[in-house]
């Protein structure tokens, strides 16, 4: 069995608990490598000896180091270092593709499920629809760089923009309804805060249920207050800075 490597940090590391000084070892150890955004570290088995620590130990830093938003385990894949946050500001009428691409990064977007159903209490609480009224499930997963990073659930009117299921959906849903059907939100209601990945959400990021997550839902109405829209993202926790801009 591997012995615990003891490595200090600065004069208080030593009480550290160990999973922590290994976590310090750890990360100046990436920061070393070549390979940029989204290194592939290598094996646990490979780590723990080369740090001399058990997988026990080297699991507790890694999951610190994960819980900080420095790396992601991708399921069956491995451990990775986590790309530069995304710049997000959930009040903009741009679409992922062109604030992803400001930024200097590559999107994609996935469409997973679409299809006609009839609203749920929930959504008709929300929309003010009636209970049972048609509704559009559009169901997608959004990628930067290649790195799947969130999930999105969108629920139209399709009183206000017929046809639209037979439309593509792989880019972006607000130009959509922009350019086709003349619509654009007027109203929004906005909720956001933190959520942990379970069930359908978890499973198309490729990560284990209860990841750290951050739940953004966007409710939209058009001029005359009629109700247009409403977007359920959820994000990896890492993969985004949220910036609002406020004036006045």
């Amino acid at each position: 069995m591997a012995t615990e490597k003891n490595t200090s940090f600065g004069s208080s590391s030593g009480s550290q608990p160990l999973y922590l000084r290994l976590r310090d070892q750890l990360w100046q150890w990436i920061e070393q490598q070549p390979g940029g955004s989204q290194f592939r570290l290598p094996a646990e088995r490979e780590l723990a000896e080369r740090f001399a620590t058990t997988r026990v130990t080297l699991r507790q830093a890694l999951s610190q180091l994960e819980g900080e938003g420095r790396i992601y385990r991708s399921n069956r894949r491995g451990w990775f270092l986590t790309p530069a946050r995304l710049q997000y500001d959930p009040n903009k009428d741009t679409g992922f593709h062109h604030y992803v691409q400001e930024q200097g990064l590559a999107p994609r977007t996935e469409t997973l499920q679409k299809s006609l159903i009839e609203a749920p209490p929930w959504l008709a609480a929300l929309s003010g629809l009636a209970p049972g009224a048609p509704v559009y499930q559009i169901l997608r997963r959004r990628y930067v760089d290649e790195r799947a990073v969130l999930v999105e659930h969108n629920y139209l009117n399709p009183a206000l923009c017929p046809g639209l299921l037979n439309q593509s959906t792989d880019l972006s849903i607000f130009t959509l309804l922009k350019e086709r059907y003349q619509l654009q939100p007027a109203q929004r209601q906005l909720s956001m805060y933190a959520q942990a990945l379970t069930g359908q959400e978890a499973e198309a990021l490729g990560v284990s249920p209860g990841c750290a997550g951050l739940f953004i839902q966007r409710l939209s109405r058009d001029q005359q207050g009629r109700f247009l829209e409403l977007d359920q993202e959820y994000w990896l926790h890492d993969a985004l800075t949220v910036v609002v801009q406020v004036t006045g």
